[in-house]
C-alpha cells in the first residue's frame, strides 16, 4: 500500500550512506568525510524496481497469496551535519494478475527515516516507514444484476508501518515488512480486506 514499502526506507538509508561516505577511485577501502556534501547532492530522486513475494490478503472470506512487483520513486534528503538519520519521502506501485480477480495493485505514499548506525560505519541502517495507499481490485465480483463489475477501490484505514534494515548499497535484497496487519475500507468506511503481510524486497537500484 507507497506502501512504498521498503522501498524508501531503503532509499532513505541509501541517500544517507552515499552523503556519510564517499569511495575513493584508488584506495582500497571508503573515504570518511565530515564536509558537507554539496547542494546538488541534498536532494536525490531514486528510481528502482520492487517485490512483494508471498503477500497476503484476507478478502471476503479468502486469503489472497500474492507475488507482486512493480517500482518505486524516492526523494532522498541528506542528514542534518551531525545527525544519523536521514528523512525519505515517494510512492511506490506493484500489481498482481489474480485468475477470478483480475488485476490486484497496491500504490502508496510514505515518509519515514533511516537510522544509521554510526558516522564511521552507517551500516546496517534501521529503517521505519510510515505509508497511506490504496488497493485496487479490477473484478471484485459484485454489482446489481445486469450492472457492469467496476474496480474495488479500498484505502488503508489508518497509517502503516514497515520496519527493517538496510545492509548494504546500492540496494539489493533487503527486506522490509509491515509491523501489524492493515485494515483496508471502502468508501462507507467498512472494512473490505486486510493485508496481513507485506514483505517489499528493493532490487538494485
Amino acid at each position: 500500500m507507497n506502501i512504498r514499502l521498503a522501498s524508501t526506507a531503503v532509499a532513505a538509508a541509501a541517500g544517507a550512506v552515499l552523503l556519510a561516505v564517499a569511495p575513493t577511485a584508488t584506495a582500497a577501502a571508503p573515504t570518511l568525510t565530515t564536509q558537507v556534501a554539496p547542494a546538488a547532492h541534498n536532494h536525490q530522486v531514486v528510481d528502482f524496481p520492487v517485490t512483494v513475494k508471498g503477500a497476503q490478503i484476507n478478502y471476503r472470506g479468502q486469503v489472497l497469496n500474492l507475488d507482486l512487483t512493480g517500482k518505486a520513486t524516492l526523494t532522498v534528503d541528506a542528514p542534518a551535519p551531525g545527525s544519523l538519520k536521514a528523512a525519505a519521502s515517494g510512492t511506490l506501485e506493484v500489481s498482481a494478475q489474480h485468475p477470478d480477480l483480475g488485476k490486484i495493485t497496491v500504490k502508496s505514499e510514505a515518509k519515514g527515516t533511516a537510522s544509521l548506525n554510526s558516522v564511521l560505519t552507517p551500516l546496517p541502517a534501521d529503517l521505519s516507514l510510515t505509508t497511506t495507499g490504496t488497493l485496487t481490485i479490477e473484478n471484485p465480483g459484485t454489482a446489481p444484476r445486469g450492472a457492469a463489475v467496476e474496480p474495488l477501490v479500498l484505502t488503508t484505514k489508518n497509517p502503516a508501518q514497515l520496519v527493517g534494515k538496510l545492509t548494504q548499497f546500492p540496494p539489493k535484497g533487503d527486506l522490509t515488512t509491515l509491523a501489524s496487519p492493515v485494515d483496508l475500507v471502502d468508501a462507507n468506511n467498512q472494512v473490505g480486506a486486510t493485508i496481513t503481510s507485506f514483505p517489499v524486497t528493493v532490487d538494485q537500484v
